[in-house]
């Protein structure tokens, strides 16, 4: 009986000893990346431990098994509930998977537990940006401690930490959409205080002084953009209308140019680019965009063909600017700039001026009675109002 307990010791240390060796061998392999031998290793080991799960579970996530690591992530938190990291990294996979019912009971716990922690905060806000309106608390809150909307959770973690970059850009990403333009702008340089270099925060901090129309400073911060490497279509699109508005044409068509390299099929870049060269007198390269612009538009063409009346009158080539003007009125009937320009070319180059007076008062009778009128219908009125008193005074002298 003595020999048989020995043996029962013996084999039971021998056992506990071995378990050692693999649990070594896994963490090596987990270290220089072999995650399905470490995961092997990590399963041979008798009665895990919630850490074993936890390092299973990292494996199974650094080698992308994002399904099996959150089922172990979820094994290691049942054997332990106390593992804040565990927590934490388990509620940002289940972020990544779209589970953000479970992600933000998780982190609304780790704030419950550690309400000094900016990053649970921060992680809770994404967690509630990612669930159904119809499931976040709506009204106001009695008690200022609660959290019922990731707009909160993002500035308590501001409000801890105010280095914080990734909740500082969720908080002026959702005033941007808020049109609280000085709201956006402080928060932004706040962020960039200690982070000069942060490319979400600038084009966030671009976008909103687009959005304001301050020209020069939208300008200023797109370029920075651009100065760093950050080259899109959306900084090309938004540059472009921003040097538009600032009247710096070429600089504009510089950047359109650059969006049509994105796709030189889309009509409304070609368009564009049509009439910013009208603006810069290149009417031959106006008229080229605009002729490809309808290669690619779907109907209405209407706005095309005004383009290119523009373009062809600019050239003195009275005969096609008018050609494409009434081919923008019977695309689009209402479209009182080609209805106005057939009028005004007619006055310049008709020598019959009473169909000249017919085009004016048929223009001022279907736009001058709307409640907010074209200010071109009170020239129109004034022409009309000349034209009768030299027609009369023509009929006078005959």
């Amino acid at each position: 009986m003595k020999y048989l307990f020995l043996v029962l010791i013996t084999l039971t240390i021998f056992k506990a000893g071995a378990q050692v060796p693999s649990l070594k061998i896994a963490d090596s392999l987990y270290a220089v990346g072999n995650y399905t031998e470490a995961i092997h290793q990590y399963e041979t080991i008798e009665n895990p431990t919630a850490q074993v799960y936890l390092k299973i579970a990292r494996a199974y996530n650094g080698k992308g098994v994002k399904t099996s690591a959150l089922e172990y992530y979820k094994k290691s938190i049942e054997l332990d509930s106390n593992q804040p990291i565990a927590e934490t990294e388990y509620g940002r996979l289940l972020i990544t998977r779209s589970k953000f019912g479970i992600a933000d009971s998780i982190f609304s716990d780790l704030t419950r537990r550690y309400p000094d922690n900016p990053e649970y905060y921060y992680q809770r806000g994404r967690a509630l940006k990612g669930k159904k309106p119809d499931t976040l608390t709506l009204g106001v809150l009695r008690d200022k401690n609660l959290i019922s909307s990731p707009e909160q959770a993002f500035a308590r973690a501001v409000a801890l930490d105010s280095t914080h970059q990734k909740a500082m850009f969720e908080l002026a990403k959702y005033y941007l959409t808020q049109k609280e333009y000085p709201t956006v702008e402080r928060i932004a340089k706040k962020a960039l205080e200690s982070d000069p270099e942060n490319i979400e925060i600038i084009s966030v901090l671009a976008q909103n002084y687009y959005y304001k129309g301050w020209w020069t400073e939208a300008v200023q911060w797109f370029k920075t953009l651009l100065d760093m490497g950050v080259d899109t279509l959306l900084i090309r699109e938004k540059l472009g209308r921003a040097y538009y508005e600032k009247r710096m044409y070429q600089e504009s068509i510089d950047q359109y140019k650059e969006v049509l390299s994105y796709d030189d099929e889309d009509w409304g870049t070609l368009i564009t680019l049509a009439r910013l060269e009208n603006f810069n007198a290149n009417y031959d390269q106006a008229i080229t965009y605009g002729l490809k612009s309808l290669e690619y538009k779907d109907l209405p063409l209407d706005d095309v063909y005004y383009t290119l009346g523009r373009s062809f009158e600019f050239k003195d080539d009275y005969t096609r600017a008018m050609k494409y003007y009434q081919s923008a009125t019977k695309e689009a009937p209402d479209n009182f700039e080609a209805i106005y320009a057939i009028a005004v070319m007619a006055d310049n180059y008709y020598e019959d001026k009473t169909e000249v007076l017919k085009l004016y008062e048929q223009f001022v009778e279907k736009y001058g009675n709307s409640k907010n009128p074209p200010y071109v219908v009170r020239i129109a009125r004034e022409r009309i109002t000349i034209l009768k008193r030299e027609i009369f005074e023509a009929k006078e002298k005959d």
